[in-house]
């Protein structure tokens, strides 16, 4: 009869593979349009405004009016104003 340590009988344990956009089958891989940056046109800058109480309330009413989000709205009026400026 052998005196074998435990260590000696583990399997020996294979790591697996993260699993990424590969694979073989129809329709796998990375989706189109991904990895290679934000398109020419996207919206990456964040800016922020101090806004007093009354900006606010105005600017959260032409949002309700329009059924936007307030950042949306804010966005729309401050690209319109770049617009006309130019």
């Amino acid at each position: 009869s052998g005196t074998h340590s435990m260590a000696a009988k583990k399997k020996k344990t294979t790591k697996k593979k993260s699993s990424g956009w590969g694979g073989r089958r129809p329709g796998a891989g990375r989706p189109p349009g991904t990895g290679t940056g934000p398109s020419p046109g996207a919206r990456i800058n964040r800016v922020v405004a101090m806004l007093s109480n009354d900006e606010l309330k105005a600017l959260k009413r032409i949002a309700k009016q329009k059924k936007l989000p307030l950042g949306t709205a804010a966005y729309e009026i401050i690209a319109r104003a770049l617009k006309r400026s130019r």
